[in-house]
């Protein structure tokens, strides 16, 4: 799930930002009896555990793959525990801080399999927003779906009157089709920008 590896902040606002992804390999579709029964499973259990975010499309289309979107570590062990008693077969990956990942799944007694890194930014670094705060709320959406150009569009707006930091932050979200855009986070970056 490299797409949600490169979210900036510091740590103390990693600490409130953590997507769950459960995901079935096109090859391994068939090896798994009712494949789809068990993700809808799964997204029922992330649902109950209200993420500020979940992948929107999965219902409709039924996807191969659902994320979601939660604020703080214990809810994610507590998924992980359910996860883990149901134990459909299906691969589950958790991004966020390395620690505290480390920390739930040795609580929940899993080990990590694999840990993927974000080396940083490369490139013409120039050309990205200068202001750190529309960073962090773009990069929230791994595949670059949340432009700067729609962080102000929608603070104009705020400052305007005509749209709530709250809404502005569900909007901005939208083009998010994976479902990992933390919303909540968002929210407090929107207020960051407006004080600016």
């Amino acid at each position: 799930m490299t797409h949600s590896l490169h979210r900036l902040g510091n740590k103390n606002e990693l600490k409130n930002d953590y997507v769950i992804l459960a995901m079935i390999a096109a090859s391994e579709r068939e090896k798994i009896p009712d494949f789809r029964v068990k993700l809808l499973r799964i997204a029922e259990i992330l649902k109950r555990y209200n993420p500020t975010n979940i992948m929107p499309e999965f219902a409709r289309k039924l996807s191969p793959v659902i994320t979601a979107v939660f604020t703080d570590i214990e809810t994610v062990k507590d998924i992980l525990y359910e996860l883990k008693r149901e134990d459909l077969g299906i691969s589950i990956v958790v991004s966020g801080l390395i620690d505290e990942i480390g920390y739930a799944t040795k609580e929940v007694g899993l080990n990590m399999h694999t840990i993927h890194l974000s080396l940083g930014t490369f490139g013409k670094k120039e050309l990205l927003p200068k202001n750190p705060e529309t960073l962090e709320i773009t990069t929230m959406c791994g595949h670059h779906c949340t432009s700067s150009q729609s962080i102000e569009y929608y603070i104009n707006l705020i400052k305007e009157g005509k749209i709530s930091i709250e809404k502005a932050a569900e909007k901005l979200a939208k083009p998010c089709v994976c479902g990992i855009f933390n919303t909540q986070r968002a929210i407090e970056k929107l207020s960051e920008l407006l004080k600016k």
